[in-house]
């Protein structure tokens, strides 16, 4: 019985330093959010167009633009062991920003599958 536990509790343990790099939902995001607020190891990004971040942003959102030629330039000057929040307008750019920091080796990063678009069908707040 004890070998059992043991077991599991080092499967556990094992698992917490993987990587995780996943999609979640608007609601999922904020309570990650929520939680986190503050927390200088914790990072907003938005990476959608200066414009689309003037019309309305997350509070505390860094913007760095998916279409800028120096995005991926960017990205690799990031601190990897940082976990990430990530968003756009529906869930295409961030999805597609998570690849490349799953790619380039970053430890912690979370996608809003559906952008602000589910952001705001939850009537979650925007600063404008």
């Amino acid at each position: 019985m004890w070998l059992i536990l043991l077991c599991g509790a080092s499967v556990c343990m094992a698992s917490a330093d993987m990587p995780v790099v996943k999609a979640i939902s608007p609601s999922h995001f904020k309570v990650l959010l929520d939680r986190h607020r503050g927390d200088p190891d914790v990072v907003l990004l938005d990476v959608r167009t200066p414009k689309e971040f003037e019309d309305g942003h997350i509070q505390g959102a860094l913007l760095l633009d998916y279409h800028s030629s120096d995005y991926v330039e960017r990205l690799k000057a990031l601190d990897r062991e940082k976990t990430y929040l990530i968003y756009c307008r529906s869930g295409n750019r961030s999805g597609k920003s998570l690849a490349i920091f799953s790619k380039m080796g970053f430890r912690r990063a979370y996608h809003m599958d559906t952008g602000l678009i589910g952001w705001s069908r939850e009537k979650y707040p925007l600063v404008r």
